[in-house]
């Protein structure tokens, strides 16, 4: 790799007043001064002189000029001992002299680090790192990075840029990766947010058929005025001080990978090597990251020689000088395939990713003149020596071609005739060009409905015979927060479904009750259509609706334990509701006495391959609060390598509250095994109140393995990657316990919890 150092502009103001003679330099100790005052014995002397921040050497006197800050320096021992070395009047020391700072610092490169507020998470950081920066077609300043690193809780919610990352205490300098780093350079905020897209729902793993042409990892940071843009990646060699732009690669363009070696830079390990899986290792286009499809390529590298880690999400991938990809995600312990063990890491691919979201990224400023070039003057003479040439057989021809043209003219002025009135024709016939040429028109948008259906009901609609019809949703916010049922409904996804002979199409309703937005879109040979938008309002299934007419409590009780399964954490919240409007058994309105509070929690004993699996959690749903109170859940006791949590949530109308607990490292699930002990506290509580109490136990597999991969070696080479990313400060590597009440916590970026 070609690297090219830059010597950062240093205020040098204060050169003048120290009349130097010969060079002004300012550097960091070296070896110890020698007998002999020549320059190079001078320049050796200066540097081992700690309080010195300039120095220069004049020749003609053989004097020694030193630049400190204060008068303490001048009389400090290190002076005192270089005049008697030297004698006084070999050493001038003028004081005055701060150390200067370097003003590139500013520059914004690939591979530089940048923390963000998290908005969900009040008191904690996120890091991530710049893939590339540059402009846009309009001169506008980008910075390419990783779509996961805008994301906060859900899709659509973004995180705050904070600031760039102090570079010479990053992890990537100080090798301290747990908690190294997330120190502001004090500029401010790298910009504002542009684009950003993070894949879509997997909803089979093992399916890579179900991911969209879309599902890119990619997101676009709008420069602010504060800093500069350098198409250029760093390799941390200048890090030390505080300018990444100090050591560089040039990038030159942007392209498709190839097969060989790769590099990324990151804030978290820095410049790193790697090598792009083969084909017949990985012959896919798309992986799992976290719980989204990215489309991409994988990266192979050396066990204990990690091509990225958490916090080097986003982080430029290259090579040579050719921009190839960002990072997407990867996984933390060796991997395993066809015998041999290695790290793996995946790639979101920039050229793909620039396709699919319309971005019109360049290296060069388009605003820019182009810098002057030697050859231009000898290429003028050469074109207006041809010119002139060109002229005088241009003129030669002209005149054996006049007759010629007089001719053609004629016969073009007849044939504009012919057109025009073959036009004209064409008009009267009522076709055009294009309708002569028979190409079939797009589809007409899909006619669907908004409709209420049951769980596991069926949406319909009416499109072109045999057309595509592919469906998307996402719940929708009540009030700007999710109900109850809401808040358990899956957080959003995409099906294809094929129309029948007629343009009937039916798909199946998601699972969980709540109201969903829907887009649907109809594709067939000639295109796709403009989209449908409708709603979809999924009700619970009668039997759970349904409550003894005699209003038993104990009967509701007993619908909302068995009814608070792995699939229906949305059932559970419905079935409490049920239970208190029913709750009163003397046949009294609801709200004339307060109901019971109680605690649901399903199951009691969940499996750790299970645990690890967002739909197969533990759900724990409470009821008997006010309406719009603060409910309060925290896990106070577990094993101890996981540390407790508290998660707030509002209670609904009918005073239910509903949380989910599940666990995020799929590689390890036994890291969860043993107790959790719950508490549930209302912000009313009085002081007569007693908290919810309640428990879960997580356990091994039946073969013991406390739910690891199910052949052991990690032989699907890692078809469940975790995002690069990093877990809430305090939780034990490996642990990573995510609790979560309406909308699943995303954890997206390296976090770190501020001081």
């Amino acid at each position: 790799m070609q690297k090219k150092l830059v010597q950062s502009s240093l205020a040098l103001t204060a050169a003048a007043a120290l009349g130097l003679g010969g060079a002004f330099v300012a550097g960091p100790a070296a070896a110890g001064p020698q007998q002999v005052l020549t320059e190079q014995q001078a320049v050796k002397a200066a540097k081992n002189v700690d309080v010195v921040n300039a120095f220069g050497f004049d020749e003609k006197t053989k004097t020694l000029h030193l630049g400190v800050e204060g008068e303490a320096d001048v009389n400090s021992k290190e002076i005192k001992d270089l005049k008697k070395k030297y004698g006084a009047e070999s050493v001038e020391v003028v004081s005055g002299m701060k150390a200067a700072e370097p003003y590139a610092k500013n520059d914004a490169v690939g591979g530089m680090g940048y923390l963000s507020e998290i908005p969900s998470q009040p008191g904690f950081l996120g890091a991530c790192s710049t893939g590339f920066a540059g402009w846009d077609a309009d001169g506008k300043k980008l910075v390419l990075t990783a779509g996961h690193c805008a994301e906060d809780d859900a899709p659509g919610n973004l995180v705050t840029p904070l600031d760039s990352e102090l570079p010479s205490t990053a992890p990537a300098v100080t090798g301290d990766y747990e908690e190294g780093g997330y120190d502001l350079q004090n500029i401010g905020p790298l910009g504002e947010w542009g684009f950003n897209k993070f894949g879509s729902v997997a909803t089979d793993p093992d399916n890579p058929d179900e991911a969209n042409e879309d599902d890119i990892d990619f997101a676009v940071i709008n420069v602010g005025d504060k800093y500069n843009v350098k198409p250029e990646i760093t390799d941390w060699q200048s890090a030390s001080t505080n300018d990444l732009s100090g050591s560089t690669t040039q990038i030159t363009e942007v392209g498709a990978h190839t097969s060989g070696a790769v590099q990324k830079s990151g804030r978290t390990t820095g410049l790193t090597s790697g090598e792009v899986a083969a084909d017949e290792l990985w012959p896919f286009d798309y992986q799992t990251v976290g719980d989204r499809w990215v489309h991409g390529f994988g990266v192979t590298s050396a066990v204990g020689n990690d091509f990225s880690m958490p916090g080097d999400s986003g982080g430029g991938v290259f090579q040579g000088n050719t921009a190839v990809g960002v990072i997407s995600g990867g996984v933390p312990d060796p991997v395993t395939v066809g015998g041999e063990t290695f790290m793996w890491g995946w790639v979101a691919d920039l050229d793909y990713s620039l396709e699919q979201s319309g971005i019109d990224f360049q290296l060069t400023d388009p605003n820019e003149e182009p810098p002057g070039d030697d050859d231009a003057n000898a290429d003028a003479g050469a074109d207006a020596k041809d010119a002139d040439s060109d002229a005088g057989a241009d003129a030669k021809d002209a005149d054996s071609d006049a007759g010629a043209d007089g001719k053609d003219a004629d016969a073009s002025a007849a044939a504009d005739a012919d057109a025009k009135d073959a036009e004209a024709d064409a008009g009267a016939d009522g076709k055009d060009a294009d309708a002569d040429s028979d190409a079939p028109e797009a589809p007409e948008a899909p006619v669907v409905d908004d409709q209420k259906v049951d769980e596991g009901g069926q949406i319909t609609g009416k499109t072109e015979a045999n057309a595509k019809v592919k469906l998307g949703w996402k719940p929708v916010a009540a009030n700007g927060e999710q109900s109850s049922n809401q808040a358990q409904a899956a957080a959003e996804g995409t099906v294809t479904v094929t129309a029948d002979a007629d343009g009937n199409f039916t798909a199946e309703a998601p699972s969980e009750a709540g109201e969903y937005a829907y887009t649907a879109t109809a594709t067939t040979d000639a295109g796709t259509s403009d989209p449908t938008e409708f709603t979809v309002t999924v009700e619970a299934a009668a039997e759970e609706a349904d409550a003894d007419t005699d209003g038993a409590t104990a009967d509701a009780d007993s619908g909302a334990e068995s009814d608070a399964g792995a699939d229906s954490d949305a059932g559970a919240a419905a079935d409490a509701k049920n239970a208190e409007s029913n709750s009163d058994s003397d046949g009294s309105k609801d709200g004339e006495a307060p109901a019971e509070r109680k605690i649901s929690i399903e199951p009691k004993e969940v499996a750790a391959s299970d645990f690890v699996k967002k739909d197969k959690g533990v759900q724990i749903t409470v009821e008997g609060f006010e309406e719009g109170e603060n409910v309060s859940l925290e896990v106070v006791a577990g094993p101890e390598n996981v540390e407790g949590i508290t998660l707030d949530e509002t209670a609904n109308e009918n005073g239910v509250a509903a949380f989910s607990i599940y666990g995020t490292n799929a590689t390890d699930p036994s890291a969860y095994l043993g107790k959790y002990d719950v508490q549930v506290t209302g912000a009313n509580d009085t002081d007569d109140e007693k908290a919810l109490a309640g428990s879960f136990t997580v356990v091994a597999d039946e073969d013991g393995n406390g739910g690891g991969s199910d052949d052991g070696d990690g032989g699907d080479g890692g078809s469940d990657l975790p995002r690069t990313g990093a877990e809430l400060t305090g939780l034990a590597a490996g642990a990573g316990l995510l609790v979560v009440g309406g909308a699943a916590v995303v954890l997206t970026m390296r976090r770190n919890k501020k001081n």
